[in-house]
């Protein structure tokens, strides 16, 4: 693949993709080509280890195939990848591998285990719309082939709290110009949309009747901390890796 003109112009360098259930796993190999079109650099490929003993065997003998596919996808396409596999709270070890992997955007799936399927959002992605600092981009279903591309037809929706802050930190992630229009927790987005966008505001139940309408439209959200200005940290930052036992009670 030729990317010249991506690299000239360079907007998403660097991915964190939870690829923490086979079925998200699969979904997000449809998605790759558009989302390097960004200009995509770097990826990690993180998957939270649940099982012990020989369901850890199985579990990962499962996984294993479809991470190395994403990984050989991700090189034909230019990107380094590497892979990251964790044990213990995988909120917490999403957060810190963000900031330690620089990354720009956090993909993951409605539901981060491999759980049946419930329409409802899971907890990790929950939890992450309050806690992360960086925008969370949520692949709902496989990306349709005849479809539009993830950033044909970007739609903004705001209610005006954090319109400013929102709208500066879109335009420097999403690499065509940006609809906006304003939003309110019970509307129902526009079904024209390739990619809804939006804040803090979109959380919880807000955020649910979002992403279950039935569009399987990607939405980056921006939770709060992500609109937050931070002082830039030195080469000497130290980023504390979550215990095993935090993260019994964060699965999801």
């Amino acid at each position: 693949m030729v990317r010249d003109a991506q690299l000239r112009d360079i907007v998403i360098e660097s991915l964190l993709i939870a690829v923490d259930a086979a079925p998200f796993a699969d979904r997000v190999a449809s998605w790759l080509p558009d989302l390097v079109s960004a200009g995509v650099r770097r990826a990690t490929l993180f998957h939270a280890i649940e099982g012990v003993g020989a369901e850890c065997v199985k579990e990962l003998d499962d996984l294993r195939p479809r991470l190395d596919r994403l990984a050989v996808q991700l090189a034909a396409c230019e990107v380094e990848a590497d892979i990251a596999l964790k044990r213990g709270d995988r909120v917490r070890w999403l957060t810190s591998l963000a900031e330690l992997r620089t990354s720009q955007v956090l993909v993951l799936g409605v539901r981060c285990s491999a759980a049946p399927h419930q329409r409802t959002i899971g907890a990790t992605l929950r939890l992450l719309l309050e806690e992360s600092h960086v925008p969370l981009l949520v692949l709902p279903a496989v990306k349709d082939a005849k479809g539009p591309r993830l950033f044909d037809k970007p739609l903004l929706l705001s209610d005006g709290r954090s319109a400013t802050a929102l709208e500066t930190r879109s335009r420097a992630l999403i690499p065509v110009p940006l609809r906006v229009a304003k939003f309110a927790p019970g509307d129902v987005p526009p079904a024209d949309a390739s990619l809804i966008v939006a804040g803090p505001e979109l959380s919880g139940h807000a955020f649910e009747r979002v992403i279950t309408t039935g569009t399987s439209c990607p939405v980056l959200v921006f939770p709060a901390p992500s609109l937050s200005i931070h002082p830039e940290k030195g080469p000497s930052t130290v980023v504390t890796p979550p215990s095993e036992a935090s993260g019994a009670a964060r699965k999801g």
